[in-house]
């Protein structure tokens, strides 16, 4: 039985993208690993995502455009919008409706990734 999918997000200076998903975004750190952090695992409500540290370039624009880093269903995504809106956070794409009944929110880190918050508007 599958339970949960930790999505790894690619960045380059750990510590400013630590500051940015603990800031702006609100994510607490359930842990950070390494004499000098490169891994931890950051906490929002019941989402996690994993912040990876790497060397190259952290997203391939030439693969295509808007690519998501991840995904994270949420239960109201105009709060989560007006709260990190609030906080500072880079919106990248402000809350609309989709296709198969979904409202989302995309937020840009500062790396480039995006990661995509969404309501079902269904229920």
């Amino acid at each position: 039985m599958l339970k949960q999918a930790i999505p790894n997000v690619f960045v380059k200076d750990f510590p400013a993208a630590l500051a940015y998903y603990t800031g702006p975004l609100g994510f607490r750190p359930l842990f950070v690993y390494g004499e000098i952090p490169f891994y931890a695992h950051m906490a929002r409500d019941d989402a996690i995502l994993a912040l990876r540290q790497v060397t190259k370039p952290v997203i391939d624009h030439t693969a295509g455009e808007a690519l998501l880093s991840a995904f994270v269903e949420v239960s109201d995504v105009n709060a989560l919008h007006d709260s990190l809106q609030a906080a500072g956070a880079h919106i990248w794409q402000a809350p609309r409706d989709e296709l198969r009944a979904m409202r989302s929110l995309i937020v840009s880190d500062l790396d480039g990734n995006l990661i995509c918050f969404a309501s079902n508007l269904a229920g």
